[in-house]
């Protein structure tokens, strides 16, 4: 009777959040989106405090599932307008809920493919940070954030720079790339905020990759390295290769990793399962998927884990034409059945979950893996006191 009496202030400040421990708080900020996060903190100094906090934003960082960014272009107008526009987009496919994220979009000028390459390019994908290209300029982006920063380089101004990747080294954030001059192709290393750039000492490596790329220069997509335990890794598009390419960011020298399928020029892609680096293999149209799994990294051994098998009748209901790419995507088996007008989502067992559309063309299955995040990073600081012009990678969010 007594616990009913209590005046109605006192009540209802025993239920009130604020009077939880910052314990248990930090918790509760843990399950939330990072927009959530960021919008918490203009409630009071106490919220804004636990939220700021660099130990709960990496453990938050953490917690934001790994989804994988594709890339494609949208019309702008109908098709009689002629504006000769279009939305460059890069999405992150969430499979929970069956949707595309928006990461990047903004409105320009459209190119043909087939005569040039596109103005916009995403490089690479690092620790919620994002390597992209406009027009020639290379820039290091946290689109949770929205901060950017420009890897200058001198090479960046003058030559067209082919960009190989983004890794970290201790605490720097570095980029590999090369650019042509002539016949000769050289390898540059450049730490982001820097404004300096190095070349890759000779190796024995460097003359195989500039021998590869020289003689077929679609061999190896430098835009599409894979990230695995610090390393840079890339497929080669070569009949009957059974190699992948690998970049070792420590000792800064090229090796060949040997692959368990015949032909990585069919449909593959890397990915990362239970700690280890995996290929899903298939061909284009195919009704098979293979998964394999590398137990050990150095001494290239590979066991095969799953072969899914898909129901082509099924798909051929939304695709007419026989050129889908399937992709296994975790490890329970998810398959993700990329088509020109369709995505679809099947189980190991081959049972349709759930199909989207990206309402694009020129639909690209990236190599990266995107995880948002909130850390803070003192060069994206440095960048905010200069009067610079940015990217327009955010304008159309």
């Amino acid at each position: 009777m007594a616990e009913t009496t209590r005046p109605t202030e006192l009540r209802r400040s025993t239920l009130n959040i604020a009077n939880l421990p910052e314990e248990i708080l930090s918790e509760i900020f843990l399950l939330l989106p990072p927009k959530s996060v960021l919008l918490s903190r203009a409630v009071c100094k106490a919220w804004r405090r636990i939220t700021s906090d660099r130990t709960f934003l990496i453990s938050h960082h953490r917690r934001q599932p790994q989804r994988r960014l594709f890339t494609f272009v949208r019309d702008v107008g109908t098709h009689y307008d002629n504006l000769r526009l279009v939305d460059y987009c890069v999405e992150a496919l969430d499979f929970r809920k069956h949707e595309f994220r928006s990461v990047v979009r903004f409105t320009f000028d459209y190119y043909d493919p087939l005569v040039s390459d596109g103005p916009f390019s995403v490089h690479g994908a690092c620790d919620g940070l994002l390597l992209m290209s406009f027009r020639n300029r290379l820039y290091l982006s946290n689109p949770t954030t929205r901060q950017w920063v420009s890897v200058f380089s001198p090479a960046l101004k003058h030559v067209k720079v082919k960009a190989a990747g983004l890794y970290v080294h201790g605490s720097e954030y570095r980029v590999l790339y090369y650019r042509e001059i002539g016949l000769e192709t050289t390898f540059y290393i450049s730490t982001v905020g820097s404004g300096n750039e190095r070349c890759i000492r000779p190796h024995s490596s460097l003359v195989f990759v500039r021998k590869l790329i020289a003689a077929e220069s679609d061999a190896i997509d430098f835009k599409e390295p894979f990230l695995f335990h610090g390393n840079l890794h890339w497929l080669i598009s070569l009949p009957n290769c059974r190699d992948i390419l690998v970049f070792d960011t420590i000792g800064e020298v090229f090796w060949l990793l040997h692959a368990p399928v015949k032909n990585l020029a069919l449909v593959s892609s890397l990915l990362e399962i239970d700690g280890m680096l995996a290929i899903s293999n298939s061909n284009i149209g195919g009704s098979k998927v293979n998964l394999w799994l590398l137990q050990d990294y150095r001494g290239g051994v590979w066991v095969h884990k799953y072969c899914i098998e898909l129901p082509v009748i099924e798909i051929s209901r939304f695709e007419e034409d026989e050129g889908w790419c399937s992709h296994i995507l975790s490890r329970k088996g998810d398959v993700l059945v990329d088509g020109f007008d369709w995505q679809l989502h099947f189980d190991r067992n081959g049972n349709l979950l759930e199909k989207f559309q990206c309402n694009g063309r020129l639909l690209n299955f990236t190599a990266k893996v995107f995880r948002e995040s909130l850390v803070p990073h003192a060069l994206f600081r440095e960048q905010e006191n200069r009067a610079a012009r940015g990217p327009p990678f955010f304008r159309g969010l």
